[in-house]
Formats: C-alpha cells, structure tokens, sequence
C-alpha cells in the first residue's frame, strides 16, 4: 500500500477524533451552528476530471458505451428489441434475488419502472411502456428516440465491418465519429456539441487519464493537436477524412500500448481512473428512479427491475476495466448518496448501503487490491465517513426525535467504515505498533462526547433568552432563576433524553454509552459549577439555589454511571474516575457556616453599637424599654427568617445559630446590668462601736450612710460622673427601671422565637441545644443516651433550653438591677434625708416623714417607668431595703444618734408609718408581704423597750464566757484588758449578741455607758 494513502487515512482519523476533543465552549457551540448549513453537502469520492463533462454528457456517453457492450451496433438501427440473453418481460412477477440481497424486498424502495410512463421528458417517445432492460436505460439515461437511433445506426455500421471484432477492440468514439455526419442532427449546434462530447472522450480517456501510463510522445501529440483542430474545425470531420484518419491512428497507438509489459486484447481507452468510475457510477444511477422529474415523489426509489438491469450494466466491465470490487464500492456509493439527495427519508437505500459495505470489506480483507484500488477504497469510505461523521458528531441536533431509525443506519456504515480503515486500508501502519483497542467503542465513544459537548453548548448559548422568559419562579419573590439552575435542569433533561432515546442505540457499539454521556455532562457542567463557585463569597437565594440543583444533578449523572458502569471491565470504576465531585455539598456546609458566623458577628457589633449609642431615659424610649433591644431583636428575627427562607435543612446549623443568638441576646443583657454594678457598691460600711457622745456630728464621726473611700474613688464615684445625653445619670432609678423593662422584655420574646423557629424549620428538624459552657452539670449516662439524636432526616423539633444563656442572664439581671435600684434609692438617693438625717439630734427632731416625702416619690417613679408585671417586685426591694435601712440608722448609725426608752414608740410609729407607705390604704402591696419584710424590724423594735440593765442582762446571758472574763478581768485591776465583743452578723435580731450591744452603744444613760466601758473598754468618739 502507498504510504500517503495510509498517511492520508490516518490525518482524517486524528482529526476527526480532535473535533470531540474541543470543550463544548461558545466558540464551539457557533462553529457547530455553522456547520449545520452545509451538513447535507455530499462531494464524490471519485478524484476530479481534468476534463469537463455535464450529467446530459455523462449519461449520454455511457449509453453509447453500453450499446457497444451488449452489441447493438450489429443489429439493425430499425430493431427497437435486442435480442440479449438479460432481457426479460417486465410483467414478470418473479422476485429478485439482488433486490433480497440489498434488504428491498417487499419494500417501498423498489416501484416498477411501467410506472416512468408517467413521468417521462419531453423527449421521450410515445410508445408504450419499457419492455427490456435496455428500454428501460434509455429511458432512466433519459436518452431520446433520436439520440438512440443515430447510436444504435452507427455502432451497426461500425459492427458491419468488425464482425469478427470483440467489444474491447472498439474505441467507441472513433465509430461514432466515423459512422455519424452532421446531416444525422437537425441543426449545427447538436452536431457540434455531439463531435465535442467525443473529443472530451478521447481526450479523458487517452490523454487525461489514461490506465496505461506514459510519457507525451510522438503519438500523444499527434494525438493532442488532432483534437485541438477538430475542436477548432469539426466540419472536417467525415467518414473518409484525412483529420479522422489521423485521429484513428493516434488514438489506436494510445490505446493499444501494452500494460505492465503485455499486450491483449483489450484497447485501453475508457478504463482508466477516474473517467471508468464516474462512467460506471452514471450507469449504476440508472437503477433508481428520478427525483428531478416532474417534483417525482418518488425520486431515488431502486426500480423493480433491479437484477435486468444491473446484469445488463454489468456488460461494460470489459471496456470499462471495472471488476467485482470496483462495482461493489461504487454500488455501495450510489446507494448512500441516493440516501443523501432524496432527504435521508429513505430508509430502504441506506439499509442496501450497509448491505454493499459488507461486500466492500470482504473485498479489502482479500488483500488484493491494487494501489489506485486502495486509494479509490480510502476516499469513498470517508465521504461516507464525513458526511455521517458530521451528523453523529451532533447526533442531538441532526436527530432530535431519537436514534431509531436513520441514525441507527449511520452509526452502523460509520462503524463500518471506521473498522474497515482499521483493520484493513491502515494494517500497514497498524504491524508497527500493537493496538488491542476497540474500534467501535472508541469511535462511538467520539460521538457520544462530541455531541454531549455541542448540545451542552448550545444550551448555554439559549439559557440567558430562557431565563428571560422565565416566569413565577419562587427563588427571589418571583425573580427567574439563576442561569446554572437552569442550565442544571437542562443538563439533566438532556441525561434522561440520552438514556431513553439514544443510548438503547448506542449500546450496540458502545455497553455504557450512557455511563459516557453521564461523565460528559457532568465534566461540561462541574467546569461551569466551578468557574461560579470560585466568585462566590457569601451565601444568597440564587447561589444557594444553584448549590442544590447541582447536588442534585450530579446524583442523577452518578446514578446513570453507576447503572451503565456494571457493563464496564473495571466495573464502572473508571467512570467514576471520570466524574471528580462537584462538592456542592460541602460549598454549601462552607458557604452555610459562613453565613451563620457573618450574620452573628454582624448581630454581636450590632449589639455593642447600640449599647454604647442607648439613652437609657425614659422619655427617650417608647414603651418603657430601651430602643436598642428592639433594633437587636428585630435583627435577629431577621437572620431568622433569612435562614429559612434559604431552606439550609441543617438541624446542627440552626443549633449553632440558635447558640450564637442566644449569646448575643446574653451578651446584651450583661452589658445592660453590668455597668450599673452591684447593690455592694451602695451599702454603707458600718462604723465602729462607740459609747453615746454628743462631741461631733455625725458625718464627722464616720456614719452608718458614708460609703467608703474605695467605693466613692472606683465604681460610685464613676456613676456620679456619667451622664446620658440629657444630663441625665444613665444609672438613675428611672434608667435602672429601662433597663430592668429591657432585660424582661428580651426575656419575653424568647418564646415568640422559638415558636418562629418551629415554624421556620419546615422539616420539624429536631435541634438538642449544645452544653453550656463552664455549666457544671454533668449527665448521667441514662440520660446521655436518651439525649436525642438528630437524625438525617430531621422528624420533630424539639428546643429544650434553647437560650438557657439568654433566660439564665435575664433572670440574675433583673434581679440584680432590682435590687440594685433598691439600694440606691435607699442608700444614695435618700443618703441625705435618711442616712444623714433622720434621728440624728434626737428622735422627735427627725422623724419618718421627711423620708416618706422622698419614698413616696421614687415609688411614683417606679409606677410610671417599670413594667407593670415588674413594679411589686421593684416595690418589695425597696421596702425591704427600707426596712434594712431603718435598722441600719438604728444599731448603725454613729455617735450622733441616741435613744432613750421612751423613744421606743415613736420608733414603732415610724416602722408603721414606713409600712403604711407600701400598703397604700390596700392599694400597694399586699399586707402579708408587708409584715413579712417588716417582721425583724419589729423584732429589733422590741429591745428599745428595755432598760439598760435588762439589755445588760440579756446581752451578759448570750455571752457568758466573754461577760465573765471581762469581770474577772475589772475585779483584778486589769481595766486596760479590752473584751471581745460579739462579732456583727448582719441578722439583726432579739437574740442576736451584736444586736443588743449595739442597742446598748445608742442608749443614752450612765449604766449603758458604764457597761460598756467596763467590758469592752469603748471610747466615747472615734480617733481619725
């Protein structure tokens, strides 16, 4: 075999396998656009003629050459019926065996040629219907009565004086020429075109493309110059002409030169490549009907009369040097481009197409095939090849109505010529290298991919227009998806129409055709996914859209691969290999817990913004709670419904959002009660015991009402500097009372949430709140494992301590500025009128009432600003720490201050006027829970009812030891040995020690003070 042939065949494969290997791009999608106007068009096979003929003259020569074949030229011009051994009556109903061979029999691709009369030229005679085969070439040539009278006269004449000549001595042409004048035309420009339609012959034949080869000698260009002056002066052409004489001459030495060395007895003229090909290929078109006359519908149908016809064609193999192989591969051509021009409708030409390429590759696998054979072989396989090639490289455009039928036909002649360029064209180039491969399957796999490639293109190219057009999408409140949503919905649409209309095809050439066209798909898109996905920051309504659809769509593509992959030898495996993950999943767990942490910093600045900015006045606050409680709950019910508006489906991502808000919510409420401190930063310190003394004043003498130096210096002196943006204390009573409304209002809308939760969690996910932190609590192992689990799938929401931070926060802060309000009311607001003034002087100087007055105002205060289900319990705190404050002035409240016995009911007036204050004539509290808070003072009220002596008694009998030692002490003369006295306990009552000594260190008489001298060695006044 010629090495260029092999190369040649071999640079049509590489780049038939390089289209598949192009990305499905936009360039490519606009090449394939392109190609689909010309993906009908069908070149010969057949190398071109260096001399020009039209299809009259084609048909017409090959008429004149098969008359000379079947021997007409010896019968009469008269005879209208030669008698041939191959022609039969067209009545006959035998069948035909060719007809069964080629697959059309009994189909619609055979019509009995009686049926031309109907649809015969202008030029046909008006006798009755074709009764011979050779009637029938004349009429399918489309040869007129004239036409065949001045052929079948001449090649008679000519037979005449060559009886005993065989048809491969007859140089057609040169008969013709010799026996017919210009009086056998009715006009001059037929004789010419006639005298120049025999000239190209001879010309094609003998000069142009000659079977014998050889230089241009003598006779060439004698040959030459004879054609050149006929075709310059054909009326010098006659029967006994000298310039035909030498025509004769030069094309019998042409003609007659010996082949590879031996002379026959054949005259080589009309056998050479390529005139014999398209001469024989002419013919052979006589064999269908035709498709231009008269808009025949039935154009290209093979007539009935098949094997009559095609024995008689078979007549000129002997001039025309055709053999079997040559006839079965320009046979199989006919059929297929038959195929091609009538519309690709007829299934019956392309089924008797594959038919003959059997014969063709029985042919090429002989190995006997001639160079120029094998040339003629290669170029006709790919026309075939392309054309096919060129609808199955984008099978989803060229068939979108499934593979049956035609495309089920071209994969078979595609596969065919494929394998037999393989396996026989190419063997040469194939011994030098070992190639075990499968040729079908990789060939369809090219198919497969290519066109997967180019529909998956065009798809892009159409989905912006879809999207445009897309209407009442739920993704953005009606807004059209986004284009890979709708790319993603395509491609699996694309999946399900290859895996039930044409991979059941494909299966044929390639077992997991639809494994293929799976990893194809998902390649195009997972490149698309990609290139998205690495622009996405943050999680949105179309990218959370677009991360679902492509999990998926990459679930349905890995099914249909792991279903197709069984009928792989790796069991699928390098499939899957070809299908590395989208990892939708895992960019959504990423882009989801992004989300998440973003909105909760975003949720934690917010609340760190709006505490430093608050006004915590209440003029500046509707509804008594602070403005920036409701922009942070706002919020977080904002992240709440944008979570599940994004339908994450993650039970352990709502937990940790719920986790982080109920920080948040915790944060914010410690930053609300931390600053205001504690009620410690308010409680006075006690001063030190001392005997009555009237020497210096109170606030001098370190009363029970001065904080101490460290408190004025830190926290309480830094609260005297703070203002709001009116001037006003930001830890006032009234601000302290927004701030308790905005810890219980936070403390309310947790259920609210919670509720919002449930509803937003459409799958009733069950959420298990994590451990807190540094809780302590620890789980028995009963109750770890019934402890639920969230499952996959969640069934039930279950929140069970969901903010315990937040409700845990809520709780000691409201407790925690109540009774910090209380203390400073009583401790600071009220320091003047009651730690530095009431009672000091004397008990009738400085009653109850002034302090009343002031009570009475913050009690106002709390009526208007605090929450009305918070007041009775604001209002308790104070009266208890009123009461508190009350015992504090009495056994606490420094040097200044002095009772005698008969003050003692002007005391128990004061308790009571302090308990009517909160009875409010029954419209404060309620009287039980007065008396309760009131239950000690009254205790203690009772011990200034007693004499010093009877205190002395009591306090001598709870301190036995201590008394008795200080006695001895006296008695010995040791009066400088100071005695232990009972250590403060802060529970002030009857029977405590430190009660009655400090009862006893404010009673004003000699025997108290003696007493006190004696055993515990107490000063008069206090030494700075």
């Amino acid at each position: 075999m010629a090495p260029s042939v092999v190369a040649g065949q071999r640079g049509k494969q590489q780049q038939l396998h390089g289209v598949s290997s192009v990305p499905a791009t936009k360039a490519a999608a606009a090449a394939a656009a392109a190609g689909a106007a010309d993906i009908d068009a069908l070149g010969s096979p057949f190398p071109p003629l260096k001399v020009e003929f039209s299809e009259d003259e084609w048909r017409e020569t090959a008429y004149e050459i098969l008359m000379a074949c079947c021997g007409l030229a010896a019968m009469s011009a008269r005879s209208s019926t030669p008698k041939l051994q191959t022609q039969k009556s067209l009545t006959s109903a035998a069948a035909s065996h060719m007809k069964k061979a080629l697959g059309l029999q009994g189909t619609t691709a055979a019509i009995p040629t009686r049926e031309l009369s109907q649809r015969a030229l202008s030029f046909k005679s008006n006798k009755k219907t074709p009764s011979t085969a050779t009637e029938i070439m004349k009429v399918q040539l489309r040869i007129s009565d004239q036409g065949e009278v001045r052929t079948l006269r001449a090649l008679s004449r000519a037979a005449a004086g060559q009886a005993s000549k065989s048809s491969g001595m007859v140089i057609v042409p040169l008969e013709l020429l010799q026996n017919i004048g210009s009086s056998a035309f009715t006009d001059d420009v037929g004789f010419k075109k006639w005298l120049k339609r025999q000239l190209k012959v001879l010309e094609a034949g003998l000069l142009a493309h000659p079977l014998v080869p050889g230089d241009m000698g003598m006779d060439s260009l004698r040959l030459k110059q004879t054609l050149k002056d006929l075709y310059d002066k054909p009326a010098e052409v006659g029967k006994n002409s000298e310039t035909l004489q030498v025509l004769r001459g030069a094309a019998m030495s042409r003609a007659t030169r010996a082949l590879n060395g031996e002379y026959g007895d054949f005259l080589h003229w009309a056998d050479g490549i390529p005139l014999n090909v398209h001469l024989y290929e002419t013919l052979l078109q006589a064999c269908f009907l035709d498709n231009t006359l008269d808009n025949n519908e039935e154009g290209g149908v093979v007539i009935e009369e098949l094997d009559e016809v095609l024995e008689l064609i078979k007549k000129t193999w002997v001039m025309l040097g055709i053999n079997q192989m040559m006839h079965n591969l320009c046979f199989m051509w006919v059929f297929f481009r038959q195929f091609v021009d009538t519309g690709q409708g007829r299934l019956g030409l392309l089924t008797a197409c594959e038919t003959q390429m059997i014969e063709v590759a029985k042919d090429a696998k002989a190995r006997t095939l001639q160079p120029e054979h094998v040339e003629l072989l290669s170029t006709t396989l790919s026309a075939i090849q392309s054309w096919v090639e060129r609808r199955l490289l984008a099978y989803h455009d060229s068939f979108p109505g499934g593979a049956e039928g035609v495309m089920t036909g071209l994969l078979s002649l595609a596969v065919a010529c494929t394998q037999i360029s393989h396996d026989d064209i190419s063997r040469e180039y194939r011994h030098r290298r070992k190639d075990n491969s499968n040729v079908a399957l990789n060939r369809v796999d090219v198919y497969i991919r290519s066109s997967i490639r180019t529909a998956f293109a065009q798809m892009m190219e159409t989905v912006d227009k879809r999207r445009r057009s897309f209407k009442g999408s739920a993704i953005g409140g009606g807004s059209p998806p986004p284009a890979l949503v709708i790319l993603a919905q395509d491609t699996s649409t694309l999946a399900s129409n290859e895996v039930e209309n044409f991979s059941p095809v494909l299966k044929r050439w390639h077992p997991y055709a639809a494994g293929v066209a799976a990893a194809t798909l998902h390649a195009c898109y997972r490149r698309e996914f990609k290139q998205y996905l690495s622009g996405v920051t943050a999680m949105v309504l179309d990218t959370l859209a677009i991360l679902k659809v492509a999990d998926g769509l990459e679930k349905h593509l890995v099914q249909i691969a792991v279903e197709d992959g069984v009928e792989c030898e790796d069991g699928g495996k390098g499939l899957i290999q070809e299908m590395p993950p989208f990892e939708a999943d895992q960019a959504m767990a990423d882009l989801s817990k992004k989300w998440v942490f973003d909105n909760l910093n975003r949720i934690t600045d917010c609340v760190n913004r709006n505490i430093q900015q608050e006004n915590w006045n209440p003029s500046a606050n509707r509804d008594r709670c602070a403005a920036s409680s409701v922009d942070v709950l706002r919020i977080l019910e904002e992240t709440l419904d944008a979570f599940f508006s994004l339908s994450l489906e993650n039970p352990e991502l709502l937990a940790t959002l719920v986790n982080g808000l109920d920080k948040a919510l915790q944060h914010y409420i410690t930053q609300t009660v931390n600053p205001c401190g504690t009620k410690d930063l308010h409680v006075p310190s006690l001063p030190k015991l001392t005997r009555c003394s009237v020497n210096k004043s109170w606030l001098g003498g370190g009363g029970v009402h001065k904080s101490k130096s460290k408190t004025e210096g830190s926290h309480g002196g830094r609260q005297g500097r703070l203002k709001t943006a009116n001037g006003e204390d930001p830890f006032s009573l009234a601000c302290l009372c927004v701030r308790i409304n905005t810890v219980s209002h936070i403390n309310t809308e947790l259920d609210a949430i919670e509720k919002k939760i449930r509803r937003g969690w459409k799958d009733e996910a069950t959420i298990v709140a994590p451990p807190l932190i540094g809780s302590g609590k620890k789980k028995t192992k009963a109750q770890q494992q019934q402890q639920p689990v969230p499952p996959t799938l969640p069934q039930a929401l279950l929140i069970e301590d969901t903010f315990q931070r937040t409700r845990r926060a809520s709780k000691e802060g409201i407790q925690q500025l109540i009774e910090l309000a209380a203390h400073r009311v009583v401790f600071s607001d009220l320091r003047s009128v009651f730690g530095e003034g009431l009672y000091v002087g004397g008990v009738t100087n400085a009653r109850i009432s002034t302090v009343l007055e002031q009570l009475d105002t913050k009690l106002g205060i709390i009526a208007e600003t605090t929450a009305e289900h918070l007041r009775n319990r604001l209002a308790i705190a104070l009266m208890q720490t009123c009461f508190d404050g009350f015992l504090l002035v009495l056994l606490a409240g420094g040097p200044l201050r002095t009772f005698m016995v008969s003050d003692s009911d002007l005391l128990k007036e004061d308790l009571e006027a302090i308990k009517d204050l909160f009875l409010a004539d029954g419209n404060g509290l309620p009287s039980e829970t007065v008396a309760r808070a009131s239950a000690r003072a009254s205790q203690v009220l009772t011990l200034f009812d007693l004499s010093s002596n009877e205190l002395i008694h009591i306090l001598s009998a709870s301190s036995v030891g201590d008394t008795a030692a200080a006695a001895s002490k006296h008695r010995s003369g040791n009066t400088n040995t100071k005695s232990s006295y009972p250590p403060t306990t802060g529970n002030w009552s009857a029977s405590d020690a430190n009660t009655v000594l400090r009862v006893l260190c404010y009673r004003y008489d000699e025997t108290a003070s003696q007493f006190l001298k004696k055993t515990y060695n107490l000063p008069k006044k206090l030494h700075d």
